[in-house]
């Protein structure tokens, strides 16, 4: 651990952190995420949030231990691991002392796996990516690599990482990206039917449970908030009733910036905070799952889609206070950059006031200036997108941006 990161010294002993633990396990989880980078002891990012859970009801950080890259933020043991170099850039070198330190002061610990977009596993074994039409491993828009979901020897990869994380002390192992990649015509080892990519995520969660539920850890997976909505896999096999019986927690992406516009109701979602999080819980429990299987993931970032509006205290509570109203077991906040600048008491006095699942009296449109006829003949660099409505948006189009 960090010098800089004082750890306690209470007399707190071994059965009384085993108590802590289990009394966390059942009581509603509130989460800040930390990146690879933002993990480091070393970062302002990682003191600023223990320095938000010891003033606020905040309780537990979800780690990434795996990236889309296939980065591993420690040093791993494992041959194939090693092999991929996977552990080149770790971020924490000692595993132990930061597993020790964050449970002595009582933290609730989440690591976040990226199952089937694995650049680094699919450069160093070719076989397992997912391949262009034309041959050749594919890539996605963000030069990222995907392996195979068919794959058994993929799947393996990533199993084998989520039991080496779960022996080192987590709470709970959270797959990421446990999906198809949003792209039509790519080629993978069996036909890329409906019937046989839900198949595919059926087999990896039940043997995903099977391996990691007798080590001591939850299971929980992040979904896309349109698989709420849709009743078809969206061609990425993600159906939320074959899903969830197989984990703990379903934790679906509920940004009201990450909804297009037009395709759920509201014109502009990013404007409806508290709506967008309280209507797609309730259709997941419509659907026959358990309203505390459900914890969300929140918005605490810009709506970089559309407005840029800064979701600040305000908006962040109306979603809390849509998933707390369906009885979610908890909510975990996203942040790319790991920046939680309005996580703070302020925003838990918010939560209780019924004002604020109204929108936010600050604009969610940027204020449009008035310019010379000479400046509206020239091309605006990064114009933002029309506030009307999108026409009939395709839910394979929206997926492919993220």
């Amino acid at each position: 651990m960090d010098p800089a990161v004082e750890p306690r010294d209470d007399g707190v002993s071994e059965n009384n952190l085993s108590a802590q633990h289990s009394a966390l396990s059942t009581q509603k989880i509130r989460a800040l995420y930390l990146n690879r980078h933002t993990a480091s002891p070393k970062t302002s990012q990682f003191k600023r949030a223990l320095e938000i859970i010891a003033t606020t009801p905040m309780n537990a950080l979800v780690i990434d231990m795996k990236n889309v890259k296939g980065d591993l933020t420690y040093r791993s043991t494992l041959p194939e691991s090693k092999r991929a170099h996977a552990s080149k850039f770790a971020t924490i070198r000692d595993i132990q002392g930061y597993m020790k330190e964050l449970k002595s002061r009582g933290v609730y610990l989440i690591a976040r796996i990226a199952v089937f977009k694995d650049k680094r596993q699919a450069r160093t074994f070719p076989s397992r990516a997912v391949h262009a039409p034309g041959g050749g491993v594919w890539r996605d828009r963000h030069g990222e690599s995907w392996v195979d979901p068919f794959d058994p020897e993929a799947r393996e990869y990533t199993l084998a990482i989520a039991e080496e994380v779960a022996k080192l002390g987590f709470d709970e192992i959270n797959f990421d990206y446990i999906r198809f990649p949003a792209h039509k015509g790519l080629r993978y080892d069996r036909p890329d039917t409906q019937a046989n990519r839900v198949a595919a995520i059926d087999d990896f969660l039940a043997e995903a449970s099977r391996r990691l539920h007798p080590l001591g850890v939850k299971v929980s997976i992040d979904i896309f908030g349109y698989v709420l909505w849709n009743r078809t896999d969206t061609q990425i096999g993600q159906i939320l009733e074959k899903m969830a019986p197989h984990v703990d927690f379903v934790c679906p992406m509920l940004y009201p910036s990450g909804f297009r516009r037009g395709s759920v109701t509201f014109s502009n979602p990013a404007a409806h905070p508290y709506e967008i999080v309280r209507i797609s819980l309730e259709k997941g429990i419509a659907r026959g799952v358990e309203p505390e299987k459900f914890r969300p993931w929140l918005q605490s970032f810009r709506d970089y889609a559309f407005s840029r509006h800064l979701y600040r205290e305000h908006e962040i509570a109306a979603q809390i206070r849509a998933a707390e109203q369906l009885g979610a077991s908890g909510w975990l906040l996203w942040n790319a950059a790991s920046r939680f600048d309005y996580v703070n008491p302020r925003l838990f006095a918010l939560i209780d006031d019924p004002a604020v699942e109204r929108p936010s009296a600050v604009s969610y449109f940027p204020t449009r200036k008035h310019r010379s006829s000479r400046s509206r003949s020239r091309k605006r660099p990064g114009r933002l997108p029309s506030a009307k409505p999108a026409k009939n948006p395709r839910p394979l189009d929206i997926l492919r941006s993220r």
